[in-house]
């Protein structure tokens, strides 16, 4: 039994010997560690949760372009998504205190590269990671060059750390209230929020968008809809044209105007039903663009026509009434006041005095029209420029 418990002289040579060891690296790795731990905990470095969210408060809200610059935006399906950004969390993380933040890339194929953030909280002795990977190939499959790929890296790892702070590093329910801060503070702290909503139409009709664009790109059926984080995106979209990142086209155009308006001129709708029926389907153009592909269609046109019989009643007697306004509102333009005196009288046309009609002195002004015509030159704006407002958006 004892010869088989040990090796031949002859094959010791075949041995290889493993150092188990840690290696020095690791040994400083895990003293620091250990030493992070151990300060972090000492009563007098202990975080404190007020004097957190107070700190946090006030950077967040330092003025209005800061708060601004908390938030990013993306468009998705035809809407635009608005959430916390990396500058938010560039924030958070240090006002936290006795942590330490990483990132990296960690890997990479041939149509994808992946960046890992890392959120270390010596305090609690936690460690957070995420992954976030991002296409480095365009629609067609062909593969980025080599600076597109660099920027779609530092991309992917900015929301990598972004991502490890404020999805599981750092608890929501602290950093949530300056959050909701910072967006009034980006829209304007200091006026009502219907004043908000119409200095954001003002400053957006404008630029030259419509109501139509502005309803589709926030998904809401009218104005009175708009709320604190549909001003956010709608500002923070304005900052961007501001800044030359993306154009008023790229923001506000819908992927389905250019199909809609050729459906309108396939169906021979004149402005007044485009007019009409653009409201009736606002912050819905997908549905528009269904309901007037159904009109079109040849073999469905039967089934249609009685499915939205009584949608479209209200919407064509709008389209009769509108048209009928119209008329009678340029048929008593063209009527003179000669006309409108002649009809009045049954038999023989009334005699109409043809004496001159007095003439106002023109050193007799009224304190009436001086106003008016103080305010003419000031409404007048500088063609393709946006009016000055007195509430900034």
């Amino acid at each position: 039994m004892a010869n088989e418990e040990y090796l031949p002289p002859e094959n010791e040579s075949n041995l290889e010997i493993i150092d188990s060891s840690p290696s020095t690296l690791a040994i400083i790795t895990q003293s620091e560690y250990a030493a992070m731990v151990a300060t972090a905990n000492l009563p007098a470095n202990r975080r404190n949760i007020t004097t957190f969210q107070k700190q946090l408060m006030s950077y967040a809200t330092h003025s209005q372009p800061v708060a601004l610059s908390m938030f990013y935006t993306l468009p998705r399906a035809g809407k635009q998504i608005v959430g916390p950004g990396v500058r938010f969390a560039e924030i958070v993380a240090p006002t936290w205190r006795n942590t330490s933040t990483a990132t990296r890339i960690f890997g990479s194929t041939d149509d994808t590269i992946t960046a890992q953030g890392v959120f270390l909280d010596y305090e609690f002795n936690n460690k957070n990671a995420k992954e976030v990977p991002r296409r480095i190939t365009d629609k067609e499959g062909r593969k980025f060059n080599a600076d597109m790929i660099l920027t779609t890296g530092k991309a992917a790892l900015s929301i990598a750390y972004r991502d490890a702070v404020l999805k599981g590093g750092v608890p929501m329910a602290l950093w949530d209230p300056a959050y909701q801060q910072a967006k009034l503070t980006a829209v304007g702290q200091a006026v009502s929020h219907s004043q908000r909503i119409d200095a954001a139409m003002e400053y957006l009709t404008k630029l030259g968008v419509s109501e139509w664009q502005i309803m589709n790109a926030v998904g809401v059926t009218s104005p009175k809809e708009l709320e604190i984080d549909h001003l956010v995106t709608l500002k923070a979209l304005c900052e961007e044209i501001k800044k030359g990142v993306r154009t008023i086209e790229e923001v506000f155009g819908s992927p389905f105007d250019k199909e809609i308006e050729s459906l309108f001129t396939q169906l021979g709708k004149n402005e007044t039903e485009k007019r009409l029926l653009k409201n009736s389907y606002m912050g819905r153009a997908k549905e528009l663009l269904e309901y007037l592909r159904g009109r079109l269609a040849p073999t469905g046109q039967t089934v249609a026509k009685t499915e939205t019989k009584a949608t479209e009643k209200p919407a064509e007697q709008a389209t009769q009434q509108a048209s009928q306004a119209e008329v009678k509102t340029e048929q008593a333009k063209t009527e003179t006041p000669q006309e409108t005196e002649v009809k009045r009288g049954r038999g023989r046309p009334k005699k109409i005095d043809s004496a001159p009609e007095e003439k106002p002195e023109p050193q007799q002004e009224t304190q009436e029209t001086k106003p008016a015509q103080d305010e003419k030159p000031a409404q007048q704006a500088e063609p393709g420029r946006p009016k000055t407002l007195n509430l900034e958006f």
